[in-house]
C-alpha cells in the first residue's frame, strides 16, 4: 500500500471516528489560568510533557508574536489557547478553495482540520497558532500569532493514529501546516533543539515530518492537550 494510501486509510479509521482531536481529546485536565477554565486548552509537546505548554511570547494578544514552550503555571494567561474545529480538510476546500489548496485536499482530505486560537484568560484574540500570512511555508519557518480564518497559514490538519507515512506516532497527534507544498514530506509543528527553561526559550518552528531508526515520529513532532485550570 502507499504511503498516501497509508494515510487515508488511518485518516479514515482514527482522525474521524471520534469527531474530534482523537487522542488529544482523552487526556486528563489541566489549562493555564483558572479564568479561562475548561474553556481553554493547554498544548504540550511528547519531549517534554505537560510541564511545559505552548505559550506565547512577550504576553500580549498581537500579530508576529512568537510562540514557544513556558513551564505550565495556573497564573499565566500565555498559555491559554482555544482549539476550534474546522470540520475535514475536504470538507474545507470545498466551501473554502482560498485557505485549501487542491493539492493539500488530495493528500489529506479525511483528516480533521483546526485552528489554535489564543485566548488569554479565556478573551478571544482572533489570532490563531500560524506562519507569515500568505506564505507557502518552507523548513525553518517560525511559529506565530496570526490573523484566524484568513490564510491557510492557520490551519492545521491533526493525524491522529497508528500510521503518518508508514511510521507510529506513540498515541500523540501530528499538526501538519496547511500551508506547506511539500506534500510528500510535510511540515508539521515541531520544537527545536534547546531547552525551554533557558531563555530566550526555543521559537517553535516547522519542519519536515521525522522519525526515529524504529518508524516512530520523533517527540519533538508529536503533540497532545489537557484541559481546565492547573492545579
Amino acid at each position: 500500500m502507499s504511503c498516501k494510501a497509508k494515510i487515508a486509510a488511518a485518516a479514515a479509521t482514527f482522525a474521524l471516528a471520534a469527531g474530534g482531536l482523537g487522542m488529544l481529546g482523552t487526556l486528563s485536565a489541566s489549562a493555564a489560568t483558572p479564568k479561562c477554565g475548561s474553556k481553554c486548552q493547554d498544548l504540550y509537546t511528547k519531549k517534554f510533557g505537560p510541564r511545559y505548554l505552548l505559550a506565547t511570547f512577550p504576553r500580549k494578544a498581537a500579530a508576529n508574536q512568537e510562540v514557544i514552550l513556558s513551564r505550565a503555571a495556573k497564573n499565566n494567561p500565555a498559555e491559554d489557547f482555544v482549539i476550534k474545529n474546522l470540520g475535514s480538510v475536504g470538507s474545507m476546500y470545498g466551501q473554502h478553495q482560498r485557505v485549501i489548496t487542491p493539492q493539500f485536499d488530495t493528500s489529506y482530505a479525511a483528516l480533521s482540520a483546526y485552528e489554535f486560537q489564543y485566548a488569554p484568560h479565556g478573551v478571544i484574540s482572533n489570532l490563531c497558532l500560524g506562519t507569515g500570512p500568505g506564505q507557502v511555508a518552507q523548513a525553518g519557518f517560525k511559529v506565530r500569532l496570526e490573523p484566524c480564518g484568513k490564510h491557510r497559514n492557520s490551519v492545521w490538519a491533526i493525524f491522529t493514529g497508528q500510521f503518518v507515512r508508514d511510521h507510529t506516532t506513540s498515541g500523540y497527534d501530528v499538526l501538519i501546516s496547511a500551508a506547506t507544498n511539500s506534500l510528500a514530506d510535510p511540515l508539521v509543528l515541531n520544537y527545536p533543539a534547546g531547552n525551554p527553561a533557558k531563555m530566550p526559550s526555543p521559537w517553535l518552528n516547522l519542519q519536515p515530518l521525522r522519525a526515529t531508526a524504529n518508524k516512530t515520529i520523533v517527540n519533538n513532532q508529536q503533540w497532545a492537550y489537557r484541559n481546565g485550570p492547573v492545579r
